[in-house]
Parts: structure tokens; sequence; C-alpha cells
């Protein structure tokens, strides 16, 4: 398919990106459809399958912006912090800012509606599963942490107990500042007692 003429290309999928994530936000996977992002966004299925071949694609689009966009935040924000710590403490903040996000929660919605493997959904986060992964590695190389910490499952404990902490601070706290003191707790006893686990 021939690119659409007059069309400033990026401009164009930032529109349907736009456009598309309030849709997928609001109605989920499987019950958005080409035609309401059509609608939408106001441009001709031409135009939009120029841009994204099915909506699977779009929607995955769409999933590693705003995770793109959590990484980018965190750059930018965790060279204030000189700890590793106080880095892991800053990253369970944006977590618990991004689980907010029904884009990403409409994940599970399209792993059921897709019978994706669960490797599926290792790869979609490996961006910020990398980022804890690296923040251990300075802890250790620092000596704030234990030098026998084993990277990989530390940093999959924590990927877990945060996202697994959000739904329950949800249901039991009612402040930012209640769950922010609750994720600090949870990351120093996965921090301080893995080796008992």
């Amino acid at each position: 398919m021939s690119r659409p003429i007059g069309i400033n290309s990026e401009d164009t999928k930032k529109l349907i990106e736009d456009k598309a994530i309030k849709l997928f936000e609001v109605k989920g996977f499987v019950a958005t459809s080409m035609s309401d992002i059509k609608t939408e966004t106001q441009l001709s299925k031409g135009t939009i399958y120029y841009h994204f071949k099915n909506k699977e694609e779009l929607y995955l689009f769409c999933i590693k912006q705003a995770l793109n966009r959590f990484v980018n935040e965190w750059e930018e924000l965790m060279v204030n912090e000189e700890a590793a710590t106080d880095k892991l403490y800053l990253w369970a903040r944006l977590c618990s800012l991004e689980f907010h996000n029904p884009l990403l929660k409409s994940v599970s919605e399209y792993m059921v509606a897709t019978k994706k493997e669960k490797s599926f959904v290792v790869e979609l986060f490996k961006p910020e599963f990398n980022v804890v992964s690296e923040i251990i590695k300075e802890g250790i190389y620092k000596g704030e942490f234990d030098p026998d910490l084993h990277v990989e499952e530390t940093s999959i404990i924590l990927l877990a107990l945060i996202s697994g902490l959000f739904d329950t601070a949800f249901l039991a706290f009612n402040t930012q500042e209640v769950k922010e003191a609750l994720y600090k707790k949870a990351i120093d006893t996965v921090i301080n007692g893995i080796k008992k686990i």
C-alpha cells in the first residue's frame, strides 16, 4: 500500500496512537475495532492501515510507547538519586503511578483474547525488568546490597511484588503517601531478606 499523498507521516501516526489509546483504555482490546479508530481519527482506513497492518499491531505499538515513556521518565528522574535503594524507591513510586494507566491494565485482556504465551509478557516488560536489574547490580557493586543476591530472581520478585501490592493497596490504602510507604517496606524486605527465601 502506498503512502497517502499530503500526509505528514509522523503526525498522522501520533494522531492514530493518541485516539487508539483512548479507545483501548475505555473499551479494551477486544471491543475496540479499526472502524472505531477510523471514526475517532477521521482518517481513511487506507491511511490507518498504511501505518498499522491491523488492530493488534496498533495495540502493541501503543503499549510499547507507554512503557517507553515510563522508562524515559525513570531515566530523567533517577539521575537525582545516588543510592541504589533510593532508585528502587523511585522506581516503585513511578510504578504505582503507572499502574493507574488503564491502557496497561488491558494487557491481561489482550493476553487472554490472543492466547499469547507467558514469554510474550516477559519480552514486553523487559525494559522495566532491565531497569530493576541494573539498580540491583549497582547496589551490589556499591556494597549497598548483599553480593550474593541473585539479580534475576530478585528483579522478578520485586516486579511481581510491586505490581501485586498495587491492587492490594488500592483496596486498603487511600493515599499515595501510604502506598509509597508500603512499597518501601516491601523493597526493604526483599532486598534484606531475599537470601532467606
